[in-house]
Formats: structure tokens, C-alpha cells, sequence
């Protein structure tokens, strides 16, 4: 029998002894998410969508690594500053998930230009109370659910790319128009 404090799987070695409270939460910036759109297609159905936005894919910026500085192994980009990147790939027959350390926001975004994809550069909104609709799981919804987004008429990769660049330019409107 487990004394109290204990854990089956050695968690409280791992989590650390003292659980955190509610105000050791402080609010963060949000974080930078890289939307890739892509053209290529395996499935045959899929090329009924508009050319070059046939999937979408989302690469999160991660600011809570094993170090605490956002990184798993503490590596430094080029600028002095630790990134690591989650990356969030919804397939039709399962999800991709892959860290990439040491790697700047620029450096990535320019690599998957390179690739061939389609990104555009946004945040993850704050999760509130307002629940989603029901919708059928697809990866323009997994992205959407990423981002924070409620956007129910949006439901192709074409049509979040356009919210997203709309979404953009409003922000920059508001930003710079003081």
C-alpha cells in the first residue's frame, strides 16, 4: 500500500514534490504558431479542394520545454534565444507529432517556404468558455482547435488561409492605426 504523497509510476519524483497552485500560474504571451497549408494530396478525394491548399498543418511554438526555457536539450538560436517547435501534422489515418529544437521562428518559417508549403505566421488565441460545435474531424479543424479559433463557416484549407490573412490584416489595422 502507497504511503500518502506517493505515486504509482514514480510521478512525484518526475512532477516534483509540491503541487502548483493556481496563483503560480501567471499569464504568458501567447505563442507563435506557424500554419503550413500544403498541395500535396495522397488521397484522391482531397484534389477537389483548391490547388496548393489541400492540407494544413500547425508548428507551435513551445515555451514550456524540460529545461523551462522552451527548449528540451537548452540549445540557443542564432539570436541568443531558446526555440523549440512543436509540430501538430492531422493526417487521415493518425496525428504526427515531432519536436524541433534550436531552431528561430524565421529560420523555420523560410525552410517550409522552401519545401514548397504555404505559411502564415500567427497565435494561438486564449481558450474560453465557449464551447465548439460539433464537426466532423478534419485537419483544417484540428488547426482551428490549435489556434483557438471559432470560425464555423470555415471549413476548407483555402477558406482558414483567407480568415487567417484577414484575420492578419485586421490586427495590423488595429495595431498601427492609433
Amino acid at each position: 500500500m502507497d504511503k500518502v504523497g506517493d505515486n504509482v509510476g514514480g510521478c512525484a519524483q518526475n512532477c516534483g514534490s509540491k503541487p502548483k497552485l493556481a496563483a503560480d500560474f501567471r499569464p504568458q504571451p501567447a505563442p507563435c504558431v506557424l500554419v503550413v497549408f500544403s498541395a500535396r494530396s495522397e488521397l484522391a478525394w482531397l484534389r477537389l479542394l483548391r490547388p496548393g491548399f489541400r492540407h494544413c498543418f500547425a508548428v507551435v511554438e513551445n515555451r514550456g520545454g524540460e529545461h523551462g526555457d522552451g527548449t528540451v536539450d537548452g540549445t540557443v538560436d542564432a539570436g541568443g534565444r531558446r526555440a523549440s517547435w512543436l509540430l501538430y501534422n492531422p493526417l487521415s489515418n493518425g496525428t504526427q507529432l515531432a519536436l524541433w529544437a534550436g531552431i528561430d521562428a524565421a529560420d523555420l518559417q523560410e525552410g517550409l517556404c522552401r519545401q514548397g508549403y504555404r505559411v502564415v505566421k500567427t497565435y494561438a488565441r486564449p481558450i474560453g468558455a465557449r464551447l465548439y460545435g460539433w464537426r466532423p474531424y478534419t485537419c483544417v479543424e484540428a488547426v482551428k482547435r490549435v489556434l483557438g479559433l471559432h470560425a464555423p463557416w470555415v471549413f476548407t484549407p483555402w477558406q482558414l488561409y483567407r480568415h487567417l490573412k484577414k484575420d492578419d490584416n485586421r490586427k495590423i489595422i488595429l495595431d498601427y492605426g492609433a
